[in-house]
């Protein structure tokens, strides 16, 4: 049996669009035993089909290197919430792309995984911390290759605040802004060199000062309706705050774990529910430098 552990991932990270994510320490795990035909369990029963992400992308690395796809039993055992902007279908990815790659011995580099995930995906913001680990920041050279910028987790802490509804990857998609302005783009760059300076000299005042988005997060915003009271929350404690992926997660991090959870006792006060009416879900995690991992027996 060959057990595949993926975290869940936070991506965008305000500035970051499309390039940047990180991991955390909140882990699925799936495995891979092989079998005479498709098995999936662990899953409600309308996903345990052949259009299963894990399978699918079990399935694609295969035929990736021109194999033959196996007959496989997987079992998916996770408690990371679908659709909430936590790269659960990176996870899905990530684990079919191992999955296939130790049960059928295809021995990918690193490399191999991190294109196929990008090309199963469409992009690398997910899958290469799901992967990696850390925080990764991935550029597309000119040859169309991705180029991933391993940033580590220097040892930040990230509060989640998961609301009790979905927001999908292509609603949160439509509502972007169909071009931006040169000095809003100046503004981006800027901004998106701050924060990783500011990542990996562990400085969380610059880092506060670099989540400042213009491409995305406005339009996004709108399709969460807990977050002007969290955005709100952000700048009283002037901690990093962005939406997590396309929403509608979104994230505090702080160097300060005490600073984090005084803050998720106080949104999980009666009174913070009262006032803004939703159901929040709480979780304080640290981002992982370990990426998936893979375990034998």
């Amino acid at each position: 049996m060959i057990t595949v552990k993926v975290p869940a991932t936070s991506a965008n990270c305000s500035i970051g669009f499309d390039c940047l994510g990180l991991a955390l320490d909140w882990k699925s795990s799936i495995t891979f035993e092989p079998c005479d035909t498709l098995q999936i369990t662990g899953c409600p029963p309308e996903y345990a089909t052949k259009d299963n992400l894990v399978y699918q992308a079990f399935a694609y690395t295969c035929k990736a290197v021109n194999l033959p796809v196996p007959g496989v039993h997987i079992h998916i055992d996770s408690d990371i919430p679908f659709a909430r902007g936590l790269g659960s279908s990176s996870q899905c990815i990530a684990a079919g792309i191992l999955g296939a790659d130790a049960m059928c011995q295809l021995e990918l580099d690193d490399r191999e995984k991190l294109d196929i995930a990008t090309e199963i995906e469409g992009h690398p913001d997910n899958v290469a911390p799901a992967l990696r680990g850390g925080l990764c920041s991935c550029i597309l050279t000119k040859e169309e290759r991705i180029l991933p910028i391993d940033l580590g987790a220097q040892d930040w802490k990230v509060l989640v605040v998961i609301p009790d509804y979905e927001v999908s990857t292509k609603e949160a998609r439509k509502v972007l802004p169909a071009a931006i302005g040169l000095h809003e783009a100046a503004m981006q760059v800027g901004h998106a060199l701050l924060f990783e300076y500011a990542w990996v000299h562990r400085d969380e005042k610059l880092l506060y000062e670099a989540c400042v988005d213009v491409l995305h997060e406005p339009s996004r915003s709108r399709l969460i309706q807990d977050y002007p009271a969290l955005a709100d929350l952000a700048k009283q404690y002037k901690l990093p705050f962005w939406i997590s992926g396309s929403g509608p997660t979104m994230a505090f991090v702080s160097q300060d774990e005490n600073q984090l959870r005084n803050l998720q006792n106080f949104i999980a006060c009666q009174e913070f529910f009262d006032q803004n009416g939703q159901h929040l879900k709480l979780r304080l995690c640290k981002v992982s430098d370990l990426g998936a991992e893979v375990i034998y027996g």
